[in-house]
């Protein structure tokens, strides 16, 4: 595959379980993404097509879940975070469920997330990791959502989820110069952010992160930031210069914690990637 093709994946907490379908499929009909930007719980899945782990994200998540808090209140009142980080970004990966650090090295891919700078508002890309500790580190930080985690820093500088500023990077896409862009979607297409119902559009969040005006700046211009990427991506569709896969059929909560849920939504991810094979075959070899 042409080193100027890059697939872009979707956050959305446990929805990004439908990415780890697609993934899954991808690594099924070796498919090769050279580059992989992976924003926000799309990381989960990006990382273990990256290290060639099918399935792992059942292994690792799904099924423990019918026997351990993962997400929740009560997680919440236990850890001041209402994902299982600890659990999630350490215990898991290098105990109970092994990632794969040196097959994820010596993949040939590039791997890609993002993480904001709370102070400044700057969005911070991180595609080189030195050590299975660093790599964990990043990814903890990438995925903690205000109000949800707890503030994560990187360099001594306080960071967090790298969606709140852009939740889906087309634009940084066309920067860095790919030529052939694949984008997996865990919304349904009709789906628009609006600032009203916003969990992180109220007066709780302004004041708990007023010493963090830039991502108080993010938060503001969130919706139009994400919404703007959505039509930009759908003109990019229609004239053939992107390729996207989204959920057809399953709708599914970003804080769902049925393991059985979670697995019919993986499995429609791999049937809507599976479905469209031919199509992105072409798109790809064209």
């Amino acid at each position: 595959m042409d080193k100027d093709t890059g697939i872009i994946l979707e956050g959305g907490a446990m929805r990004s379980i439908f990415t780890a379908g697609v993934m899954d499929f991808f690594l099924d009909k070796n498919i090769v993404m050279p580059n992989v930007l992976a924003v926000s719980a799309g990381a989960y899945a990006g990382m273990n097509y990256v290290s060639g782990q099918k399935g792992r994200i059942i292994t690792s998540v799904v099924e423990p879940m019918a026997h351990e808090k993962m997400l929740g209140p009560g997680v919440f009142m236990k850890t001041g975070e209402f994902f299982n980080m600890d659990a999630l970004f350490d215990r898991i990966p290098k105990v109970d469920s092994p990632f794969d650090f040196e097959a994820f090295k010596a993949s040939g891919k590039r791997f890609i997330t993002s993480a904001i700078n709370c102070l400044t508002g700057e969005l911070h890309y991180y595609d080189k990791f030195d050590s299975l500790d660093e790599f964990l580190h990043v990814i903890r930080v990438a995925n903690s959502l205000p109000l949800l985690a707890k503030m994560g820093y990187i360099d001594d500088i306080p960071m967090m989820d790298g969606g709140m500023a852009d939740a889906i990077p087309i634009r940084r896409a066309i920067e860095e110069g790919w030529k052939k862009i694949v984008v997996v979607f865990t919304r349904e297409a009709s789906y628009r952010k609006s600032a009203h119902g916003d969990i992180y559009n109220s007066k709780v969040v302004k004041r708990m992160y007023k010493k963090f005006p830039g991502l108080l700046k993010a938060i503001d211009k969130r919706p139009a930031t994400y919404n703007s990427s959505i039509e930009m991506l759908n003109e990019m569709e229609k004239r053939g210069e992107a390729f996207v896969i989204r959920p057809t059929k399953v709708k599914l909560t970003n804080n769902e914690s049925n393991p059985e849920v979670l697995k019919e939504y993986y499995r429609e991810g791999y049937a809507d990637a599976e479905a469209r094979y031919d199509e992105l075959m072409e798109y790809l070899n064209r």
